[in-house]
C-alpha cells in the first residue's frame, strides 16, 4: 500500500519577497519537490480529495511522479471515460501544478495544436493554443482523447512531444531550451550537434 503524503508551504511575511513556497510529495519510494504555481488559477481543483484513499489512482500517481522525475512524457491508458482524466487532474492539483487541456477528436486541426488567427481591435493576433501554451509556461499538457486524433494532426503531435519543436504560423519555431542552448553555443555546428 502507498501512502500520500503532501505538505504545504505556508506564506510567511518574510516568505513574499523572496522564492515561492515549494511543494513536497511522496508517494511510497517516490519523492517530489517543486515550486508552487505562478497562476493557481490553472491548477486543477477538486480532483484530489476524492482520489486520496484510492490504490489504482495512487499507482498511477506514484508511476507518474517517476516519469516526471526523468523528464519523460506519460500516457495514461484505459476503458473510455473520465477515470484517466480525473487521475491526472488530482496529480495535478496534488503538486500544484498548472494544465493545459486539450480534448482531441476527429475534428481536431494543426490550428488546434498551434496558434489561431483572431482579429482584435482590426489587428491580426496569433492566439496560442494549449499546447504551445504549456510548452512555453511550462505547464501539463493534458491531451485527452488521443486515440480520436486524425493522421494529418499525428506528425505535429510527434514532432512537438518527441523532438520538442514546432514552427507556429507567426512565424515563430519552438525547441526546447537544451536544443537551443546546443544550437546558441559558440562554434555550434549547423546541424546542432556542437563542436569545431
Amino acid at each position: 500500500m502507498f501512502r500520500v503524503n503532501a505538505l504545504a508551504g505556508h506564506v510567511t511575511a518574510g516568505q513574499l519577497a523572496g522564492p515561492r513556497p515549494q511543494v513536497r510529495i511522496s508517494i511510497g519510494d517516490v519523492e517530489y519537490k517543486g515550486d508552487r504555481a505562478k497562476l493557481p488559477a490553472l491548477v486543477p481543483k477538486g480532483f484530489f480529495g476524492p482520489l486520496r484513499e484510492n490504490e489504482e489512482a495512487r499507482q498511477s500517481w506514484q508511476w507518474l511522479l517517476r516519469k516526471d522525475a526523468l523528464r519523460q512524457d506519460s500516457v495514461l491508458i484505459g476503458p473510455p471515460g473520465s477515470r484517466r482524466r480525473h487521475i491526472v487532474l488530482a496529480w495535478c492539483e496534488m503538486l500544484d501544478r498548472e494544465a493545459e487541456y486539450l480534448l482531441l477528436s476527429r475534428d481536431t486541426t494543426e490550428s488546434d495544436l498551434k496558434q489561431r488567427r483572431e482579429i482584435i481591435d482590426g489587428t491580426l493576433h496569433w492566439i496560442d493554443q494549449p499546447p504551445v501554451r504549456a510548452a512555453r509556461e511550462g505547464r501539463i499538457l493534458i491531451l485527452d482523447g488521443l486515440e480520436k486524433a486524425e493522421r494529418n494532426v499525428l506528425p505535429t503531435l510527434n514532432n512537438l512531444l518527441e523532438n520538442r519543436e514546432m514552427a507556429l504560423q507567426d512565424g515563430s519555431f519552438l525547441t526546447s531550451a537544451e536544443r537551443y542552448d546546443a544550437l546558441a553555443a559558440p562554434g555550434a555546428a549547423p546541424g546542432g550537434a556542437g563542436g569545431g
